[in-house]
């Protein structure tokens, strides 16, 4: 037994240290009896001197979130007696609000001795609170697109995602509870989303398993997010404030309330409420959205000195709120209502009696179903009395504003005076004109008769003669028991009502009609820029703290992308323009020596030097298909015929498979006389070894060699002999069938020995180069050339495996 009291009091301990106890009357300074007004008190004081706004203590943020707990935990008389009884509020684990059945039956709890041993503080919960309210308000994808979506047009929707095993949706549910106590009355419709049962409209209102609950507003079809770090009521209350922004209901006082009744032009009633309160109450807000399509809100706050001339002109009682319903007529509201607590029902069928003008205008499509019904029964047909007129003239509608105020004759709740732009809807009268051209030519201040049996027939009847203002009235002796005398185009209109309401009374004339153009409706531009708006709002929404840094560093990225490939397209273009400006001077005349034309020739196309260094690079490892075009020159020469080289080439430079290169004769002439020797066959009547010797340095000037040294065959080519005289020697050489030998015999030079340098040595300082000779070489040439085409007579060619090393 002492074991067991032990063991106990261990447990109790550990419970005790493990938990921590709040005090809402400590934290507020207030005794546990306190009324409510001594807790508001205490709770004014202690929040303007804890703010963390105006307060410079570090713990300020802390403690004034307890201040709020501890206010918000006993304002509730629910809560406040939970907690005197039990000790427990919202914020304590497994926190499960009391079922009235528990009170009805006894249960069994294993702790009801340790409850009567350390008191009734003293509680172990393991029951999941009830959740039957979320599941009553669950709504589905199909319900939410079907009802809830269309309805948030009217109505703001506040849905709460959340799922089975979620603690923090076990301790929103008593607030969500309050909440609906709260809404409900004010027109605010409340509904929940199980994120287990449907994923796919949770993710649509951005909801995370890893962040339930999840609230959001949907207002008109677009979806705000709920941000506060907290879900409580009063900052749920004040989310949805700010998303009903400040121009809902703007403030009226004595300097501008008579322009905002007098702007009912824009075919809206005007509503204007009356109040002390500084702050506009919820229910106002949400009357406001509902019916904004049909009214203009205005809010004014009963101050001495700025609603006097208000309070005088209409009698506004000032102890209680009242509402006030204008049509056209700005001196007596067509409906009043004071109380000192306004019902949202009963302002909205005030509204609902009251929501359109004397003389409406029909705008669109919305406003005529509603003001002009569609009924096919001939028995319970409506009529409308449309007035075709423009908006300017106002003294034909004032006339029929004030026959239908006082209009008594038949039918008088199954008649609709209304009016109509001949510009905005032009298509809807041009078809009530073609389908009685004999009786209307121009529709300017006509009246028709409308019946509309369906959605695209409609039965009409022209009143004869133009409408006629109240100045133009006559006293022509008609009857007096239908209305007092008008002038004859209201008496016709009387008439003709009286007649159609009978028996026999038929409309002559029927008509398709399309659906209204929208005069409202935003243009093309605007709505694109709306579109835009909302699109980023809903992204700022949807981005969270934790994601607004991989969000900026997924832009940045991009930014600098395009940044990069900006300025890279710069530079390419700029290197482009300083080639092409280059390659324009170097062609143009110019006094200038011929070395810097080479050295801006050598910055446009890369050309390389053939040495004993570059060989292998440039020769042995060339990748198959690609070959080395090679200009033989030397110090003297390089300087003039290097530009003319790389002009004739520059249309080759984006080529892959060709390389350019130039090489100094004696620098390169043991290893060029080693090439000639393979392609020389020695025999009788050729060239030995020996007279490879005598080869001329200056005569191999302006030689040009194209080198495979995959397939190791090798081209040569050398402008001397494009020269006329020589040809006819080439040509016969050729039908002799010496097609791979030049020379004849040791003794004999032909001009096929000038051609490869085969010269007297004496003559090597006598004679100037063939280039200096002025034998340059032509264009289309070089281009036989590098796709091998150029006849055999000028070039030389061998499929043997030469097999020399470099002997540069």
């Amino acid at each position: 037994m002492k074991m067991k009291f032990l063991l106990i009091l261990l447990l109790s301990f550990c419970f005790e240290s493990v938990s921590s106890h709040f005090d809402p009357y400590g934290t507020l300074g207030v005794k546990r009896g306190a009324t409510l007004q001594e807790i508001r008190k205490a709770y004014k004081l202690l929040a303007k001197e804890w703010h963390p706004d105006k307060s410079n203590n570090p713990s300020a943020q802390e403690e004034f979130v307890e201040i709020n707990r501890a206010y918000e935990l006993l304002r509730d008389p629910e809560r406040r007696k939970l907690y005197d009884n039990r000790g427990i509020s919202e914020d304590t684990p497994n926190f499960r609000p009391p079922r009235p059945e528990a009170y009805a039956y006894s249960t069994f709890d294993p702790f009801d001795d340790l409850s009567s041993v350390f008191g009734k503080g003293f509680r172990f919960q393991f029951h999941m609170p009830d959740s039957g309210l979320f599941h009553e308000q669950t709504i589905t994808l199909k319900g939410y697109e079907k009802n809830v979506l269309p309805a948030s047009a009217r109505t703001p929707q506040l849905i709460l995602t959340y799922s089975d095993w979620c603690m923090g949706c076990v301790r929103a549910a008593p607030m969500w509870k309050r909440l609906g106590e709260e809404m409900n009355p004010v027109g605010i419709s409340m509904s929940t989303v199980h994120a287990g049962r449907e994923p796919k409209l949770a993710r649509n209102f951005g909801a995370r398993t890893d962040s339930l609950p999840h609230l959001v507003l949907l207002m008109d079809g677009r979806i705000y997010q709920y941000r506060d770090e907290t879900l409580s009521v009063i900052n749920i209350i004040r989310f949805i404030r700010e998303k009903f922004g400040t121009q809902l209901i703007p403030r009226v006082d004595d300097s501008n309330y008579e322009d905002f009744l007098n702007g009912w032009r824009d075919n809206r009633v005007r509503v204007l409420i009356t109040g002390k309160a500084e702050v506009l109450r919820l229910r106002y807000l949400a009357l406001a959205y509902q019916y904004r399509r049909f009214a203009a809100f205005g809010y004014a706050r009963l101050i001495e000195g700025e609603t006097t001339q208000i309070q005088d002109r209409y009698n506004i009682p000032s102890t209680m709120d009242s509402m006030f319903v204008f049509r056209e007529e700005v001196d007596t509201p067509a409906a009043k209502l004071s109380m000192p607590d306004l019902p949202f029902s009963v302002m909205t069928d005030v509204l609902e009696a009251n929501k359109y003008l004397l003389l409406p205008r029909i705008s669109s499509q919305k406003i005529l179903d509603e003001l002009c019904p569609l009924d096919s029964s001939r028995v319970r047909r409506r009529l409308c009395v449309m007035l075709v007129a423009e908006e300017e003239d106002e003294d034909a509608q004032e006339s029929l504003r004030k026959y239908a105020k006082v209009y008594r004759g038949p039918g008088k709740d199954r008649v609709g005076f209304v009016y109509v732009s001949k510009k905005g809807q032009q298509a809807f009268v041009q078809a009530l004109i073609e389908a009685d051209e004999s009786m209307v030519k121009n529709p300017d201040r006509r009246l028709v008769i409308i019946w509309r049996r369906n959605l695209s027939s409609v039965s009409f009847l022209w009143i004869p003669g133009t409408w006629k203002r109240d100045e133009e009235s006559e006293n022509d002796g008609f009857a007096e028991d239908i209305l007092p005398p008008w002038n004859s185009s209201q008496y016709e209109l009387t008439a003709a009502l009286k007649r159609l309401f009978s028996d026999d009374g038929n409309l002559p004339n029927e008509t398709t009609m399309k659906e209204l153009v929208d005069e409202n409706a935003a243009g093309l531009l605007q709505r694109i820029y709306n579109r835009i708006l909302i699109l980023l709002e809903s992204i700022k929404d949807r981005i969270r703290k934790e994601d607004l840094l991989a969000a900026v560093s997924v832009i940045a990225t991009i930014v600098f992308i395009m940044a990069v490939a900006y300025v890279m397209a710069y530079l390419v273009s700029l290197e482009e323009e300083t080639i092409q400006a280059k390659r324009s001077k170097a062609t143009s005349p110019s006094s200038n020596s011929c070395a810097s034309t080479a050295s801006t020739a050598t910055l446009q196309l890369k050309m390389h030097e053939l040495r004993g260094e570059t060989y292998n690079g440039m020769v042995r490892l060339l990748k198959p298909g690609c070959r080395t075009i090679v200009l033989l020159l030397d110090k003297e020469t390089k300087a003039k015929i290097l530009p003319v080289f790389h002009r004739i080439v520059w249309p080759y430079r984006k080529n892959k498979t060709l390389m350019f290169g130039w090489m100094y004769v004696e620098r390169g002439l043991d290893w060029y006389k080693q090439l000639l020797s393979l392609a020389l066959p020695l025999g009788e009547g050729n060239p030995d070894p020996q007279q490879l010797e005598s080869i001329n340095p200056r005569n191999c000037i302006g030689t040009i060699l194209s080198l495979n040294g995959h397939r190791k065959y090798f081209c040569i080519y050398h402008a001397k002999h494009l020269e006329g005289q020589q040809r006819a020697a080439y040509a016969e050489a050729k039908n002799n069938g010496l097609r791979r030998r030049i020379g004849r015999s040791r003794g004999q030079k032909k001009n096929g020995e000038d051609f490869l340098g085969f010269e007297d040595s004496s003559s090597d300082s006598d004679r100037s180069s063939d280039v200096e000779q002025g034998l340059s070489s032509p264009d289309d040439v070089i281009n036989r050339l590098i796709i091998s085409t150029l006849p055999t007579i000028y070039w030389f060619f061998t499929h043997r495996q030469w097999g020399l090393t470099s002997a540069l």
